[in-house]
């Protein structure tokens, strides 16, 4: 939350503009969620299960070509944040966040674990 709480504010401002909104969710969705958040899961993933890190980056890119990874990110992290930089007052971000990331954790979950069984 460092980088919404702290960065954002910085680079977009606190506005809850549609312009804002728009300008926050895209950078989260284009550049941070591809680009950082997603790869460390699978990372994290192959650091508990033991296997190469080379292959967890294997795994991250087969599910975005083959299991539509950013497409189910997108349907549920773009109208969440959408909310979450319009509608959600700064101290329930935190709260809500951690909420939908539950179940979203639920669908990263089936999702890679297809990669499992097709990696076996």
């Amino acid at each position: 939350m460092f980088i919404f709480n702290e960065i954002f504010p910085i680079l977009f401002g606190r506005e809850t503009s549609i312009l804002t909104v728009v300008e926050k969710v895209s950078c989260d969705m284009l550049f941070i969620s591809p680009l950082i958040c997603l790869p460390v899961a699978y990372l994290t993933k192959a650091a508990i299960f033991q296997y190469p890190f080379k292959e967890g980056i294997s795994r991250y890119f087969s599910d975005l070509k083959n299991k539509g990874l950013l497409q189910r990110y997108w349907s549920v992290w773009i109208p969440v944040q959408s909310c979450t930089f319009s509608i959600v007052p700064e101290h329930l971000r935190i709260p809500f966040i951690a909420v939908v990331s539950f179940f979203w954790l639920i669908i990263l979950s089936s999702i890679s674990s297809d990669s499992d069984q097709t990696a076996s």
